[in-house]
Protein backbone atom coordinates (compact mmCIF):
# COMPACT_ATOMS: atom_id res chain seq x y z
CA UNK A 1 0.00 0.00 0.00
CA UNK A 2 1.05 3.57 -1.34
CA UNK A 3 1.62 6.17 1.31
CA UNK A 4 -0.92 8.54 -0.15
CA UNK A 5 -3.71 5.61 0.21
CA UNK A 6 -2.17 4.95 3.92
CA UNK A 7 -2.79 8.41 4.59
CA UNK A 8 -6.21 8.50 2.99
CA UNK A 9 -7.58 5.64 4.91
CA UNK A 10 -6.19 6.90 8.37
CA UNK A 11 -8.13 9.96 7.98
CA UNK A 12 -10.96 8.30 7.31
CA UNK A 13 -10.79 6.22 10.22
CA UNK A 14 -9.69 8.69 12.54
CA UNK A 15 -12.57 10.59 11.98
CA UNK A 16 -14.79 7.54 12.26
CA UNK A 17 -13.55 6.68 15.98
CA UNK A 18 -13.62 10.19 16.92
CA UNK A 19 -17.60 10.64 15.87
CA UNK A 20 -18.04 7.52 17.46
CA UNK A 21 -16.23 8.29 20.37
CA UNK A 22 -18.00 11.38 21.01
CA UNK A 23 -21.36 10.24 19.81
CA UNK A 24 -21.57 7.39 22.19
CA UNK A 25 -19.39 8.61 24.39
CA UNK A 26 -22.52 11.22 25.58
CA UNK A 27 -24.92 8.65 24.93
CA UNK A 28 -23.29 7.00 27.51
CA UNK A 29 -23.51 9.95 30.08
CA UNK A 30 -27.40 9.09 30.20
CA UNK A 31 -26.73 5.49 31.27
CA UNK A 32 -24.06 6.77 34.19
CA UNK A 33 -21.38 3.53 34.06
CA UNK A 34 -18.14 6.20 34.55
CA UNK A 35 -16.03 3.29 32.70
CA UNK A 36 -17.82 2.55 29.56
CA UNK A 37 -17.92 6.99 29.10
CA UNK A 38 -14.20 7.15 29.86
CA UNK A 39 -13.54 4.60 27.41
CA UNK A 40 -15.61 5.55 24.74
CA UNK A 41 -15.09 8.87 25.15
CA UNK A 42 -11.07 7.91 25.11
CA UNK A 43 -11.95 6.90 21.24
CA UNK A 44 -11.97 10.41 20.17
CA UNK A 45 -8.09 11.99 21.40
CA UNK A 46 -6.76 8.34 19.48
CA UNK A 47 -8.98 9.42 16.45
CA UNK A 48 -8.09 13.06 16.14
CA UNK A 49 -4.25 12.11 16.01
CA UNK A 50 -5.03 9.59 13.43
CA UNK A 51 -6.71 11.47 11.40
CA UNK A 52 -4.35 14.59 12.06
CA UNK A 53 -1.37 11.87 11.04
CA UNK A 54 -3.23 10.50 7.98
CA UNK A 55 -3.65 14.49 6.58
CA UNK A 56 0.57 14.52 7.65
CA UNK A 57 1.17 12.03 5.41
CA UNK A 58 -0.85 12.76 2.51
CA UNK A 59 0.33 16.35 2.50
CA UNK A 60 3.97 15.00 2.47
CA UNK A 61 3.64 12.23 -0.48
CA UNK A 62 0.63 14.16 -2.57
CA UNK A 63 2.35 14.17 -6.41
CA UNK A 64 3.35 17.74 -6.68
CA UNK A 65 3.72 19.83 -10.24
CA UNK A 66 7.32 20.59 -11.26
CA UNK A 67 6.46 24.34 -11.18
CA UNK A 68 5.29 25.81 -7.76
CA UNK A 69 1.53 27.47 -8.37
CA UNK A 70 1.27 30.99 -9.27
CA UNK A 71 -0.92 33.74 -8.12
CA UNK A 72 -4.27 34.48 -9.90
CA UNK A 73 -4.26 37.82 -11.27
CA UNK A 74 -6.77 40.04 -10.75
CA UNK A 75 -9.29 40.75 -13.56
CA UNK A 76 -9.56 44.27 -14.49
CA UNK A 77 -12.53 45.73 -16.09
CA UNK A 78 -12.73 48.52 -18.21
CA UNK A 79 -15.46 50.01 -16.12
CA UNK A 80 -14.30 49.43 -12.58
CA UNK A 81 -14.32 51.91 -9.50
CA UNK A 82 -11.01 52.64 -9.85
CA UNK A 83 -11.00 54.30 -13.79
CA UNK A 84 -13.98 56.38 -12.56
CA UNK A 85 -11.83 58.04 -10.24
CA UNK A 86 -9.39 59.19 -12.61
Amino acid sequence: MNPLRLGRWMVLIGAILTAVGLITGFAALTIGDRGLILNLLGLTPVGVLLAFSGTVLVVLTEPRGDTPPTEPESPTHPHSESTKLK
